[in-house]
């Protein structure tokens, strides 16, 4: 038998390499990736010498005729191993068209199609500026797509990045993603000259791109929809990532009116069980969301685990502290430690800073990390001086919010705290302290070494009935949508088995 010779070795070696490249890339655990492919990008129109006695396409805005335009479809996809949160963004991605203008641009496709709404969403969504187009960082999970069908103008007639001249010049997304990498995937192109019946379909997409763009259609309905009100009360840590569902819902579902209101958990569920009870009948139009599970003497209550919020002790930035042992935190709320220098900050009296009793952040603070109730003496109305009790050890207030407390941290410079990882992010002066030297991670997986986090339950009075707006939307609360916006807010939804051990989202 031959031996090969060098130059089938050498092909054989760089297809063999090829796939393990490719294997890896997709493969790689923790690997992000978005990829993109141009799955057409041509001119709209026709030669006259070849279909002028049959058609003549003419394309108007604002009554001038535009001569040059060209339409493009793109496909934008998480295909990579590992799903893709808004925070993995570093920049925005965009869209440039090597010498042409933007005119107008669409979501004709999505999966899931509620990524419709959040790309063309008023003031946030989709937006365009001479031949670039700005897409706003919208959460992907693995395989999750959106198409963009963009209308053009100008013939660029440029290369692309591999040198090929293309109609209407190349077409490159940019950004920039945290742990991964964007990428362009490999398409066909088309003929440089649309046949009669490429034609007709651009007529068809043309048609549908300015139908689009001058008007609002009405959203159909869907099974998951029901009308009427629905009132969801409960959790300040829990409330914007539900305000964001509940958005969603009533823009896919008209008809239907969705009011989150932020009592706390503990008055939210004292709320929800008063409706039961002065309900005429069956379960009432309102769901509560708690950070700790209902007490028993809300036998009523029927309570559904959707998600583990991370939590943050957070300290104003002057206090010059970045990470904190557990012994520490339980001798700063003891009043061991009364100034930061003793636990390696700088010379700065400690303001500590409470929610009140109704709060479910409260007592999972006490329940993970104090291992005790906190039960120090409120000295001061606004965390400042000890206005209330001048012999109290430790000054020491109160608040009975999420808001309330990071603005407090965020003004008073030796104050700490603790509140939901996502909105301490927000404040200028406020840092998200590691806990034994962890960071709060919703890659959190089965080891569960970060202490500070809760379940999320979300609570009814009795089983609503079916078909009702308060049953439609705890269904819609496993939907790819919801699990988006949750880990949208740095919350890791029950929905996602690959996060969470079983233990933690079942009874």
């Amino acid at each position: 038998m031959p031996m090969p010779d060098t130059e089938t070795i050498l092909a054989l070696a760089g297809l063999v390499a090829t796939a393990v490249v490719w294997a890896v890339e997709r493969f790689l655990p923790g690997r992000k990736r978005i990829g993109y492919r141009v799955q057409m990008d041509t001119p709209i129109g026709m030669n006259p010498q070849d279909a002028h006695s049959l058609v003549q396409l003419r394309l108007l805005r604002q009554e001038q005729e535009i001569t040059d335009a060209t339409l493009a479809l793109l496909r934008i996809e998480n295909d990579g191993s590992k799903d893709i949160v808004r925070q993995d963004y570093q920049e925005p991605l965009t869209v440039e068209f090597t010498g042409r203008t933007v005119i107008g641009v669409e979501v004709p496709d999505a999966n899931p199609a509620d990524l419709i709404g959040m790309l063309t969403r008023p003031g946030a969504g989709l937006r365009y500026s001479g031949n670039r187009l700005h897409i706003p960082k919208v959460p992907l999970n693995t395989r999750n797509h959106f198409k963009l069908l963009v209308l053009l103008s100008g013939t660029g007639q440029g290369p692309d990045t591999r040198g090929r001249t293309r109609p209407g010049g190349d077409v490159v997304v940019g950004g920039f993603l945290s742990g991964g990498r964007i990428r362009r995937n490999t398409q066909r192109w088309g003929p440089r000259k649309p046949s009669l019946a490429l034609g007709g379909l651009f007529i068809v997409l043309v048609g549908l791109l300015g139908g689009l763009l001058l008007s609002t259609p009405a959203v159909p309905a869907r099974a998951e929809c029901a009308t009427g009100r629905l009132t969801v009360d409960g959790s300040t840590a829990f409330a914007p990532p539900m305000q964001e569902i509940a958005r969603q819902y009533q823009a896919r579902c008209p008809g239907a009116k969705i009011e989150v209101a932020r009592s706390g958990s503990l008055s939210g569920l004292a709320n929800l069980n008063q409706a039961g009870r002065t309900a005429r009948s069956g379960s009432p139009s309102f769901l509560t969301m708690s950070d700790v599970p209902a007490p028993s003497v809300y036998s009523r209550l029927q309570g559904e685990r959707v998600g583990v919020i991370l939590l943050s002790m957070v300290v104003n930035e002057r206090t010059g502290i970045d990470d904190l042992t557990l012994d520490q935190v339980r001798k700063i709320y003891d009043g061991t430690y009364t100034n930061w220098k003793d636990v390696g900050g700088n010379d700065l009296a400690i303001h500590v800073v409470g929610r009140n009793a109704d709060s479910g952040t409260r007592r999972a603070f006490e329940t993970t990390v104090l291992h005790r109730s906190e039960t120090g003496v409120v000295s001061s109305y606004d965390c400042t001086d000890k206005d209330r009790d001048r012999r109290a050890r430790v000054t020491r207030c109160e608040v009975n919010s999420t808001t309330g407390l990071l603005d407090t941290v965020d003004r008073v410079a030796g104050a700490i705290g603790y509140a939901e990882t996502y909105a301490a992010a927000k404040r200028p002066h406020v840092v998200a302290i590691r806990l034994n030297g962890q960071e709060p991670d919703i890659e959190w997986g089965q080891q569960h070494e970060y202490p500070f986090w809760t379940v999320e339950f979300l609570y009814t009075y009795g089983h609503p009935a079916d078909g009702s707006l308060a049953a439609k939307f705890l269904t819609y609360l496993n939907s790819d949508t919801a699990k988006n916006v949750m880990r949208m807010y740095k919350h890791v939804p029950c929905a996602d088995g690959r996060s969470l051990s079983a233990s933690v989202c079942r009874p």
